[in-house]
């Protein structure tokens, strides 16, 4: 056995000190180019939960200019809550503010539409203040209320029964009906991250079914519109993933095809080649529009 100089141990102390501060530094690297977002997703598999789910509030409220709900008691009022990941949310290229009668409720206060909107992650722009305002030009309401939660970076077993951001669901929906407010859409865009997983067509449709039977149990009947989404990046469109989003549409159970938004490809993304421009916005909302007129 070698015998250790006893002028080599505190090297050999050092040693541990000297590996765990090169680490400490290449973590704070990762984090400052990658953030944690990106980290968690790494490291995450998709049978784990986040605890931690982000503060609903984006922006302060004192720039918001809030309206009183019984102003909208003679209109014809669509109430949409969405929720998925980011492109449902506000990372769109360029923020906007909604025309009249377009408006956001966060925390049971109902505030103009603005971007980024209130209650969903991200500080750009958003395909729903755009969407608001075709809806309007085309009549198909005279007032529409968007209830947005979208997470970032979110698969779709978080926002299942047991997952930890389907209490953001239940509660949006409780938060509206304390407003005196009635959801009459539910619009769900969701599918990247899981073809970054590789679930299966079985699973998806699984937990997708499972998330609306639990929505359904909480009251509400509205009818809900699933969007083909699982392009992003330098990942191709996902066939199962959009297999089983087509496969729990029925009109029976009121669930309904939303827009197919793997059909917007790189020309109508960002340079990310994920979340969409400001022309993708555009087309994003018509296709919505679309979907919701179909009906």
């Amino acid at each position: 056995m070698r015998t250790i100089h006893p002028a080599d141990r505190p090297k050999i102390r050092m040693a541990p000190v000297g590996l765990f501060l090169a680490g400490l530094c290449l973590g704070v690297l990762f984090q400052k180019y990658y953030g944690t977002g990106h980290l968690l997703a790494t490291v995450i598999p998709s049978s784990a939960s986040v605890t931690q789910s982000p503060d609903p509030i984006r922006s302060p409220t004192s720039q918001r200019v809030k309206v009183e709900v019984s102003d909208l008691a003679s209109k014809r009022v669509m109430v949409a809550l969405i929720f998925g990941q980011s492109n449902s949310a506000n990372f769109g290229e360029s923020p906007r503010q909604a025309g009249p009668n377009v408006y956001n409720l966060a925390h049971r206060v109902l505030y103009v539409a603005q971007d980024p909107l209130l209650g969903a992650a991200g500080d750009g722009g958003s395909v729903w203040t755009r969407l608001g305002d075709e809806i309007i030009g085309a009549k198909l309401y005279d007032a529409v209320v968007f209830i947005p939660i979208g997470v970032d970076n979110t698969h779709l077993a978080r926002w299942t029964p047991g997952g930890d951001l389907h209490p953001r669901i239940l509660d949006a929906i409780d938060d509206a009906q304390a407003a005196g407010l009635r959801i009459t859409h539910l619009l769900w865009h969701q599918g990247e991250s899981d073809n970054a997983l590789r679930t299966t067509r079985m699973q998806y449709r699984a937990m997708l079914l499972d998330m609306i039977t639990s929505i359904r149990a909480h009251g509400v009947t509205a009818p809900m519109y699933v969007s083909i989404a699982s392009r992003c990046g330098d990942a191709a469109p996902n066939a199962d993933i959009q297999a089983a989003q087509r496969d729990v549409i029925s009109l029976t159970d009121g669930i309904y095809p939303g827009p197919d938004t793997d059909s917007l490809g790189p020309a109508f993304r960002q340079p990310d080649r994920c979340h969409f421009s400001d022309q993708g916005l555009e087309q994003f909302a018509a296709l919505w529009l679309e979907a919701l007129q179909s009906q």
